[in-house]
């Protein structure tokens, strides 16, 4: 295991806050770690795009309605 790997976030959420809200914030948070994290790769233009949708397809996939 990598030293400093984030292996699971538990969100302590109070009963009186918006879930809409939330959603929003931790959207933006995966949105800034998968930003940062395409920015340190050494990866092409092409390569971010197909790491992106690929990303797209994964969340697509796991949507239960």
């Amino acid at each position: 295991m990598r030293k400093n790997n984030i292996q699971s976030i538990i969100p302590h959420i109070p009963d009186n806050i918006d879930s809409h809200a939330l959603s929003d914030e931790i959207s933006k948070f995966h949105f800034e770690i998968i930003e940062r994290r395409l920015k340190q790769s050494n990866l092409t233009t092409g390569q971010q795009i197909t790491v992106i949708n690929k990303i797209i397809e994964n969340m697509k996939s796991q949507k239960t309605y």
